[in-house]
């Protein structure tokens, strides 16, 4: 019998999530957690995510004895004991002997957290402290990703990939405001006070948060990093922006530095 667990995790105290010698990493945690209650093959994931990134849904498979098949309930209970605090099973169920995470995987989300307030250290494992950006330059150099393109220049060598193209179905940002008391608001334009249905006495006049969302068949090691690392370069200024689109259409990017592990978070594998 084989089973799939949908789990959530905190990057910053792993190594990674792929098993790694002699450091710790999120599936070495699950197959610790899963040896403790008698399975001992190993588990297959979906995607693999550097040291420091987190997910919020995280798939992997392994197989095990048909005596699990009417105790799922209470398996799924003895795994996040053993996984805690730092992993989390959302869902645990029974899938065909031919499932393959990785393989059958239509799609994969991402999400970027970035914090435009005062520097917090404990935050400063799940988001990554920025200035205030402009927001409608943001996701014009967002755009240019959309679509199938080769990113080679976009990810980092030795992950062993076959191909470097994918195809993007969504790169987008949107910011998010406090009002006065407190009150959340999602706001898509760098001009928020400008819309009718949004009072400009009310909205703070920072963003607490801007937020940046991908969506595509597959990503290459790194790839979300480095985009979203020369999409902030790319907002700097106009001139930034026309430098950036320029250098997209000769396979250049404007920086080769990733931006860093904290802020980004799996969010969500589509099958």
């Amino acid at each position: 019998m084989k089973i799939t667990l949908i789990y959530s995790y905190d990057g910053s105290k792993f190594s990674g999530s792929q098993s790694q010698p002699n450091l710790l990493s999120v599936e070495d945690k699950l197959n610790s957690a899963l040896k403790r209650v008698g399975i001992f093959e190993r588990i297959v994931s979906s995607s693999r995510t550097d040291k420091g990134v987190h997910s919020l849904a995280q798939v992997s498979s392994v197989e095990c004895g048909e005596f699990w098949k009417d105790r799922l309930k209470w398996l799924k209970k003895e795994l996040n004991k053993h996984s805690a605090p730092y992993i989390f099973i959302k869902q645990l169920y029974e899938v065909s002997s031919d499932f393959h995470p990785r393989f059958f995987a239509k799609a994969r989300s991402y999400r970027y957290i970035l914090h435009h307030g005062t520097f917090n250290p404990f935050l400063s494992d799940y988001v990554c402290f920025y200035d205030e950006l402009h927001l409608d330059r943001l996701n014009k150099a967002l755009e240019y990703f959309l679509g199938r393109h080769d990113f080679k220049p976009f990810y980092k060598v030795g992950s062993g990939e076959k191909s470097t193209i994918r195809e993007i179905y969504l790169a987008k940002a949107y910011q998010i405001y406090k009002d006065k008391f407190g009150k959340i608001k999602r706001i898509k334009s760098s001009f928020p006070l400008h819309q009718s249905t949004i009072s400009a006495q009310n909205l703070n006049t920072k963003p607490d948060l801007t937020i940046i969302n991908f969506k595509a068949n597959g990503f290459l090691r790194a790839q979300v990093r480095l985009m979203v690392a020369n999409a902030l370069q790319a907002c700097k200024s106009d001139e930034s922006l026309a430098k950036f689109i320029s250098n997209f259409k000769e396979q250049k990017p404007i920086t080769r530095m990733p931006s860093p592990p904290n802020g980004l978070y799996l969010k969500r594998v589509f099958y």
